[in-house]
């Protein structure tokens, strides 16, 4: 899978987690929906950090877009820690998830507008199916796909980008 198709898809997947997560009342369902939603956008991070934005530095002129998605990672991270620190009761925990939900969107809609066609343009199709390959393999083992709600084995390449739902498994 080209590089930013799983990117792509991995944008499709955490939008889908905020959706579900809006729509989720209940307490510990909800709960669990934040930390799928948690897993899924620093998995998506890591993977554009660690591999696909070194990829963009070296195919592409230094440009102030990588200094932009530092920031909009930066923004991301601290949304994220906020929400995680807030209580699902607290009066403040929507807000922070429509804040955390908006920088999100602003990221995908600069990287697939902006990022995203300059990279197809300059790198070959087979350099961009071997990193989408390192994107999708990059994904932490102790994150495990699940379905019904049953997990199954470490999920990694494009079985991982194609499942939406995870579920932490924690060492002991």
């Amino acid at each position: 899978m080209d590089a930013t198709r799983a990117l792509a898809v991995q944008h499709r997947t955490i939008e889908a987690l905020f959706d579900n997560l809006a729509l989720e009342t209940r307490r510990r369902p909800r709960a669990t929906a934040v930390s799928r939603l948690a897993e899924e956008l620093l998995a998506h991070l890591i993977a554009e950090e660690q591999v696909f934005y070194p990829a963009v530095q070296r195919a592409l002129e230094p440009a102030p877009a990588a200094r932009k998605t530092r920031h909009e990672h930066l923004a991301l991270r601290v949304g994220l820690g906020r929400l995680l620190e807030t209580s699902l009761g607290d009066a403040t925990f929507s807000q922070r998830i429509d804040a955390l939900k908006g920088s999100f969107a602003q990221h995908v809609r600069d990287e697939e507008a902006q990022v995203f066609p300059r990279f197809m343009s300059a790198v070959p199709e087979a350099q961009r199916e071997a990193l989408g390959a390192e994107i999708l393999s990059s994904r932490p083992s102790v994150w495990m796909v699940t379905t019904a709600g049953r997990a199954a084995a470490p999920a990694r390449g494009e079985e991982w980008a194609s499942r939406g739902r995870v579920l932490a498994r924690r060492a002991p």
